[in-house]
């Protein structure tokens, strides 16, 4: 099919980029983020050029009148996709957004650390202006925010997310406030002594490996904010170590790992078709999600794991198992997204989104926003940064112009309980497996089921498939007051 070579292309060009994009987060020197933007912005532009071609347009004229298999009308649906939003995207537009992301996010990393948002509030307000005029090109059914939304989640519309996460936000406030006020024992006053980089990953590299994660087709690296980017042969993740506590490293590149699984998950003879994509974003949070908290956090992971973690931390000598367990699964409101806990979790989101629709609206100029996020974080969790790097500079996303990403987490992580019960319905000594070192059959569960699909169906029809229901919050809802109401001894 030419319209598949000409995908092809497209998907080389979008490679480049991503290794570019991870040199620039890991060891590209702070100077080049100038030269770094005008390659970017090449890079946009002749991908641009491809998908908008009056060839592809032409070809997919063409296809609509034949009857393909399923496997082709996905590839055709997705590509039409696509074709369609790019070519109502002016190119000098995208090239400008693609050029500005390396200057904004060096700026947004010197920002954060001298904790001055005035440093990086120019290139917001530029990055701002350029996606509020995208949404415009590319058009929305509702509200502006569907048409950056529709980038990462296909098919959804902001009514459909806010519903969701109202429902979340009533769900969880009650729980987060009983479970908060919980003062049985002193769960986070422990001593975890000093732990070295290179100590930390010598063992997050063997539960990668349990994971299934390959080495051959990857690597780790540190950055200042995780990440996961490439797909199929070449598949890289980072995280972000700390010398006092090796729990954030350690959920961080499980957590990669689950991202880096499903990339590297593809079946090979679809290799740069949309066949060997995600199908969205939440679904690819999904398993990330899946793998750090539902399995990575849990009683059944760690009576394999611990006696493994604790010979490679000392300083874990005298901590019990259990203890352990409860150590990583305490509920606190805190200020940091990637560090909080699975209940509070989607309150860091609810507050994001909020901030993201007001400023795409125009509710919120780019100074009022630390004020902003000050507020929410008091409003929906009872505390306030004390500055702008554990507050509104914490993320990247906004320095990468990634806005309508945010709501993906949530969306991820009512999925991730959804399938995960699916899972157990088909594999009911699941856990009894994971115990005992055996992280296989999950893999092999999820490669069949969701990595192998690549865009086979839309996520929405994708979870139905799934697990014989559209998606819904009981799922998870469920999961976290059957989990946490055992370790805490509460009923909710």
């Amino acid at each position: 099919m030419d319209l598949l070579s000409i995908y092809a292309e497209v998907s080389k060009v979008n490679s480049i980029g991503s290794i570019l994009s991870w040199d620039q987060n890991t060891y590209m020197p702070p100077g080049a983020a100038a030269d770094r933007g005008a390659q970017m912005a090449y890079l946009s532009q002749i991908s641009h050029r491809l998908i908008t071609s009056e060839k592809v347009g032409k070809l997919l004229g063409e296809l609509r009148k034949v009857e393909l298999d399923p496997v082709k009308s996905a590839m055709v649906r997705e590509i039409e996709r696509l074709h369609r939003r790019k070519t109502a995207i002016p190119e000098d537009l995208e090239a400008e957004i693609a050029g500005l992301e390396p200057i904004s996010t060096q700026a947004w990393v010197e920002a954060k650390k001298k904790d001055r948002f005035d440093i990086f509030s120019p290139h917001l307000t530029r990055m701002l202006e350029l996606k509020k005029e995208l949404a415009e090109k590319v058009g929305y059914p509702d509200v502006p925010y569907d048409a950056l939304l529709e980038e990462y989640e296909p098919y959804t519309t902001t009514g459909q997310v806010r519903e969701v996460l109202n429902r979340l936000g009533e769900e969880l406030a009650p729980m987060v406030r009983k479970l908060a006020d919980f003062k049985a024992d002193n769960r986070m006053n422990m001593k975890w002594g000093k732990y070295a980089p290179e100590a930390q990953e010598r063992i997050y590299t063997s539960i990668l490996e349990d994971m299934g994660y390959d080495f051959g087709r990857g690597r780790l690296d540190s950055s200042e904010h995780p990440f996961t980017i490439g797909s199929n042969d070449d598949v890289r993740i980072t995280t972000h170590y700390m010398l006092d506590d090796p729990r954030p490293a350690l959920f961080s590149c499980i957590h990669e790992g689950g991202h880096a699984l499903y990339e590297q998950g593809f079946h090979i003879r679809y290799k740069n078709t949309p066949m060997a994509e995600f199908c969205s974003l939440g679904i690819h949070e999904s398993q990330s999600r899946l793998w750090e908290n539902i399995i990575g956090r849990s009683i059944h992971f760690w009576k394999h794991y611990y006696p493994l973690l604790r010979g490679a931390f000392p300083g874990l000598s005298n901590m019990t198992l259990e203890h352990f367990h409860r150590s990583i699964n305490t509920v606190k409101p805190s200020l940091i997204r990637v560090e909080a806990d699975e209940v509070t979790y989607n309150l860091h989101i609810i507050i994001r989104f909020e901030i993201e629709i007001d400023m795409i609206e125009g509710k919120l100029s780019v100074k009022e926003i630390p004020q902003a996020w000050s507020d929410l974080y008091e409003k929906y969790l009872g505390i306030r940064p004390k500055t702008d790097s554990e507050g509104c500079l914490q993320d990247i996303h906004w320095a990468m112009g990634v806005f309508g990403y945010f709501p993906t987490y949530a969306l991820g992580n009512l999925y991730s309980a959804q399938f995960y019960n699916a899972m157990k319905k088909q594999h009911p000594d699941i856990e009894r497996l994971i115990s005992e070192g055996d992280l296989r059959t999950a893999l092999v569960w999820l490669r069949a089921n969701i990595h192998e699909k690549g865009k086979l169906y839309p996520a929405s029809e994708l979870v139905k498939i799934v697990t014989g229901e559209h998606l819904n919050a009981d799922h998870f809802i469920d999961y976290l007051k059957d989990k946490y109401g055992t370790l805490y001894n509460v009923y909710f």
